[in-house]
Order: C-alpha cells, then structure tokens, then sequence
C-alpha cells in the first residue's frame, strides 16, 4: 500500500474559491476512486499564504497509474483547479505496517522495473 501527498499553494485571494471546489467536486470524487482505500484533505494559512493538501492511502502504484493515466506525478484530484495552484509537489511513501505477505519480495513503490525511489 502506498501513501500519497499532494501538497499545494493557492493563488492569494483564491483561497475561498479552491477550498469551496474541494468540498463540493475533490471529496465526492475521491470516495469513488477504484484503488483509494482512504483521503483525506486539509489546509494550512500561513500568514497571507494559504496552503492545501491530500493524503490518499492507494492500494499500489498500479491503481495510482490506471487513474492517472500512466503518470503518477500528475495532479489527480485538483486538475479541475489548475489556475487556482501556484506551485505543487507530489510524494509517495510506503504505508508501514500494512497487512502485506511477508514473503513478497515485491517494492510496493514499484511496477514493471519503474520504481517512485
């Protein structure tokens, strides 16, 4: 299993506008993601600077590239808010301590030779 964070920075004076897209379009669509087992979305102000974020728990990197379309760094949630983001970053991490097989060999962080390290 796979944690995924997308941080965000919003246009200033556009705060209102990206919190109000995730509320009504980001959270109902995510809970209808095949492959997201949990989300969750959040928002700092810091000073005039307001900034946004998503952790998703996925089931493997397989079901991040089926919805994404092969491309694991691309904006999945706030596409519909491009001109609303200033900057971003996307990272993956490994979820530690989920129920996998201890005998897999398998880098959770990899498909196919690619690998996310």
């Amino acid at each position: 299993m796979l944690i995924r964070v997308h941080r965000c920075r919003v246009v200033p004076g556009r705060e209102w506008e990206f919190n109000q897209g995730i509320r009504k379009s980001a959270i109902p669509m995510v809970a209808e993601v095949e492959g997201i087992d949990y989300s969750a979305f959040g928002r700092r102000l810091h000073g005039t600077e307001h900034r946004f974020i998503n952790v998703t728990i996925w089931r493997d990197l397989e079901s991040v590239r089926e919805y994404s379309g092969q491309d694991e760094h691309s904006r999945l949630i706030f596409d519909g808010d491009a001109d609303l983001i200033l900057d971003d970053e996307i990272e993956y991490f490994e979820l530690i301590g989920a129920p996998i097989d201890e005998d897999s060999t398998d880098d959770p962080l990899s498909v196919d030779g690619a690998s996310l390290r």
